[in-house]
């Protein structure tokens, strides 16, 4: 297997206002809300371990049900079952494929949290979890962006089995067995689940077909279709760079 690269040195520290604008209303209007998302946004920066690893590979062929890619370094040569979505790869003459997590602390505080009946608190780790792991996104989608840029190429939003329409998310065990999940601490459950719950599966194309210069936000492929509780500006998986 080779090698993925890693990024190393991941700021993906959250705000309380980030917990915020992402939480549901109804804990808005309590008096110590302030307080109380202050300690939940500490307790989530020290609490996170955000990894990220990822692997390109030049498109070899789109088929059917699938896609094959070829790692330049290597010469080995995957299969992706990326089902009746697997057109939309005609446009890409590379792919990135990535797995990222928060690590398996965040898990234990929220579960803390539940067994002691604090249910706004565990609410408001899982939004500021959310947030951290879109920061955490966020630097993978610049790999990508900055390849894309420098080849003059477009970039696609971030592609996840599962929550394309097409794309099952039992193909997330295909993603899997690229990258070492024993030593970033992930297992697979039934179906492609990850544990710890805050990790990703990804993959983000680049090619002539593609006319954005930003990954931007995966909300206009979701099979959610617009039924997502979450509002797109919340959680893209790209920010602009300062």
């Amino acid at each position: 297997m080779e090698n993925p690269r890693d990024i190393f040195t991941i700021d993906a520290r959250i705000t309380p206002q980030e917990i915020l604008n992402l939480s549901a209303p109804k804990w808005h209007t309590m008096p110590d809300t302030k307080a109380v998302m202050n300690k939940m946004s500490d307790a989530i920066n020290d609490a996170i371990q955000p990894t990220a690893l990822f692997k390109w590979y030049d498109l070899h062929e789109v088929k059917h049900q699938t896609i094959e890619g070829q790692n330049p370094i290597s010469g080995r040569s995957i299969a992706l079952t990326t089902g009746n979505f697997s057109p939309y790869f005609t446009q890409a003459s590379r792919f990135m494929t990535a797995i990222y997590t928060l690590g398996p602390r965040i898990d234990a505080l929220v579960h803390g949290l539940e067994k002691r009946g604090k249910a706004r608190e565990a609410h408001f780790v899982y939004m500021g979890a959310l947030a951290a792991l879109t920061h955490t996104a966020t630097h993978l989608t610049r790999v990508a962006e900055n390849r894309a840029h420098e080849e003059g190429i477009g970039v696609s939003p971030p592609l996840s089995p599962g929550s394309i329409e097409g794309w099952e998310l039992s193909g997330q065990q295909e993603l899997c067995a690229l990258f070492p999940l024993t030593d970033l601490g992930i297992s697979q459950g039934d179906g492609g689940r990850l544990t710890p719950m805050n990790t990703l599966t990804v993959v983000i194309a680049i090619g002539p077909g593609f006319q954005a210069s930003r990954v931007g936000s995966p909300c206009c492929l979701c099979r959610m279709g617009g039924r997502c509780t979450l509002a797109c500006t919340n959680h893209t998986a790209s920010v602009t760079p300062p």
